[in-house]
């Protein structure tokens, strides 16, 4: 308990311990990142919401990805197609680091089963939700990894996750020659097959996405189907291909 108290107070500013910033930032770590998940989670207005988001902000824990959906013009008088009349563009709230998420992940939601010396409740939690949290971890190395490896003949000069009021990517990337890389990352038990592929590139006809290259990530390698394709524009990365980035 001593060393929760400690830990507690040496990395989080005093502030953070106020019940609305803490159910901001418990809703976060779980969260997509959307502002309206985020309120919607830790019951808070919109007006709460985006003020503790500028507080933290400023404290250095949190900052905001911003969409690069493209905003169809409109001529002035000129009304929205119905389809996108409730649909607005939304950033997605993130924390600087990635410690900060796992605490509030796994340990404060624990706190007090943690300060009573009970660590069941987080091996509990641990063990069912390790996986889905090392998955946005996978997504941000995946954007190293890519980056790393199209750094000399043609660099990266975009990179990060994209949604749309579509679907969602865990990587869309462009190069300086305007080379467009969508990726899919899995963080799973089992091979990637050629179904994903599919899938990928019926979700990038649907945002209007023509990428020069699919990118795959994954932990548990491919299908032998894919790992002997000769498709040129089809990029496959195990955990091996990552041993690049140390």
């Amino acid at each position: 308990m001593d060393r929760y108290d400690e830990l507690n107070q040496k990395i989080l500013p005093q502030f953070t311990t106020e019940k609305r910033t803490k159910r901001f930032l418990k809703a976060l770590a779980v969260s997509d990142g959307k502002a309206i998940n985020i309120f919607r989670r830790a019951s808070l207005s919109r007006t709460e919401g985006y003020s503790t988001y500028h507080s933290l902000h400023r404290a250095g824990l949190v900052y905001k990805e911003e969409s690069r959906e493209p905003v169809e013009p409109r001529q002035r008088g000129q009304k929205r197609k119905k389809a996108l009349r409730n649909y607005t563009v939304q950033a997605k709230m993130k924390f600087h680091h990635p410690f900060h998420r796992f605490w509030y992940t796994f340990i404060v939601p624990h706190a007090e089963s943690i300060e009573a010396n009970d660590y069941t409740p987080f091996f509990e939690a641990l063990d069912t939700s390790l996986d889905r949290y090392v998955s946005f971890t996978f997504e941000e190395l995946s954007n190293a990894l890519i980056k790393e490896i199209f750094a000399h003949n043609d660099p990266i000069s975009e990179k990060g996750s994209y949604w749309d009021r579509h679907n969602e990517f865990d990587l869309l990337a462009r190069t300086q020659a305007d080379r467009l890389i969508i990726g899919e990352c899995k963080w799973k038990g089992h091979k990637i097959c050629k179904s994903l592929v599919s899938k990928l590139k019926s979700k990038c006809e649907k945002s209007g996405l023509k990428p020069d290259y699919l990118a795959l990530f994954s932990k548990s390698g491919f299908s032998n189907e894919l790992k002997n394709s000769k498709d040129p524009s089809l990029l496959c990365y195990d955990l091996k291909d990552f041993e690049r980035l140390l």
